[in-house]
């Protein structure tokens, strides 16, 4: 808060300081927020451009200015003083806009001869480069104020104060002030004080706005891969474990909360205290190879399977998938497989997809299959296929029919009459 103390006789100035209160730091105050999205418009034969969602913020809060001045002897200055004698408190202004200075103007015995018998009281903005026009709107308040701080006397006005080029300043305020009202004012001393305080909007045109990012420029795939990192790095290293896995002459130190994460059988042997695997965190794979152990504990502890898995490994590492639930570690060996079908192993891989339950790389099979049919069914695998799996190979053969019938429904030429009958031919025992 800021005194102006002015003595009577000296009215052209004072001595005194100013404190203004400012909400932020800063011109940025208060809120505003906006988003704007790129026109949609095209044309009929455009293609439709990718959307882009750009959003910001500005912030804002209204200036609030407040000025007290305090004119000693003033009821001895209302008794002397004419029409347009006027007291002038120090300028004071805010930070957030340092062109503009504002300052009290009290005129004890009306700023003109038809304000006789009344006090004036003006708020005057005038600005120190007024190369052009701007209008500021503000909300001002008066008071007089007792020996208690008390108002007795109040005023709320709103004004536009208007700077032109030619016209450097503008004054709002009140003309024909009762005496009778200032003379309940004066406090025990003879002086008078008056309180001024503003609400104004800052300069808009220095507002800052920061841009609203609602997508991330963090690379979630990145730390995820890390973290299962950092988790494969503590059963490379055998850091913590608290388990062993026996398969034949190789042993594996793993972790008992790996296991049971990822397999409900893992889950129920540790669940139950009484099992033999539990008491002695000791668990013997006898029906499986050391190769297909190392495949699980790899997708267990990394979430993905190695690159090196052969198409002799997969059967292995499929089978212990099934036996222990783990249906992610089979879609990864059926993706591994998919890319290496041809009509060579094409046999194989179809026994090894009805054995193991695997209909990725069954529905795969069909088409080299289709493709190659004939030369396939002259082939020694078909034909031990056809001795061991007969149901197997007339399902194939089933599927082949109904995709061959799909193609020549799409051709617009007519069916080959020559197509051969063995396309069609469903063996039986």
């Amino acid at each position: 808060m800021g005194d102006n103390i002015i003595a009577l006789g000296n009215f052209g100035g004072g001595s005194g300081s100013q404190m203004n209160v400012a909400i932020l730091n800063g011109s940025a105050r208060g809120f505003q927020i906006s988003s704007s999205q790129p026109s949609t418009s095209r044309g009929e034969n455009s293609q439709p451009a990718a959307e882009t969602h750009n959003e910001c913020i500005t912030m804002w809060e209204p200036v609030h200015l407040k000025q007290e001045w305090t004119i000693s002897n003033f009821k001895k200055a209302l008794d002397l003083a004419s029409p347009g004698i006027c007291l002038r408190s120090r300028c004071f202004k805010d930070s957030s806009m340092p062109d503009i200075n504002w300052q009290l103007c009290l005129y004890p015995g009306g700023k003109r001869e038809e304000n006789i018998g009344h006090v004036s009281l003006f708020l005057k903005m005038a600005a120190n480069q007024a190369a052009r026009e701007f209008t500021v709107r503000a909300e001002y308040r008066f008071y007089f104020l007792d020996d208690g701080g008390v108002a007795r006397f109040s005023n709320v006005n709103t004004g536009d104060f208007k700077v032109k080029p030619q016209k450097s300043s503008h004054s709002w305020g009140l003309r024909n002030i009762p005496r009778s009202k200032v003379d309940n004012c004066i406090r025990s001393d003879g002086s008078l004080r008056i309180l001024c305080q503003i609400e104004l909007v800052p300069d808009f045109n220095k507002l800052q706005s920061l841009e609203i990012r609602r997508d991330s420029a963090i690379n979630s795939n990145h730390i995820t891969k890390q973290y299962l990192n950092k988790i494969h790095e503590m059963f490379e290293n055998s850091i913590g474990t608290d388990c062993m896995i026996q398969c034949g002459m190789k042993s594996f130190d793993v972790h008992k909360f790996i296991l049971m994460a990822h397999s409900e059988v893992f889950r129920a042997m540790f669940s139950h205290k009484e099992t033999k695997e539990n008491v002695e965190s000791r668990i013997d794979l006898m029906d499986t190879s050391p190769v297909a152990v190392q495949h699980m504990l790899t997708y267990m502890y990394s979430g993905s399977i190695s690159e090196d898995l052969t198409d002799e490994e997969a059967p292995l590492v499929m089978e212990i998938a099934e036996k222990y639930g783990l249906d992610a570690l089979k879609i990864l060996c059926q993706q591994k497989l998919i890319p290496r079908l041809n009509k060579n192993n094409v046999c194989a891989m179809l026994e090894l997809a009805d054995t193991h339950n695997a209909p990725l790389l069954m529905d795969a099979c069909i088409p080299i299959i289709c493709i190659n049919v004939n030369e396939l069914m002259k082939s020694d695998d078909w034909k031990d296929l056809r001795t061991s799996n007969l149901k197997l190979v007339n399902g194939v053969l089933e599927k082949v029919v109904m995709m061959k019938g799909i193609k020549s429904t799409m051709s617009n030429s007519p069916p080959s009459k020559r197509a051969r009958i063995q396309d069609h031919i469903f063996l039986r025992p």
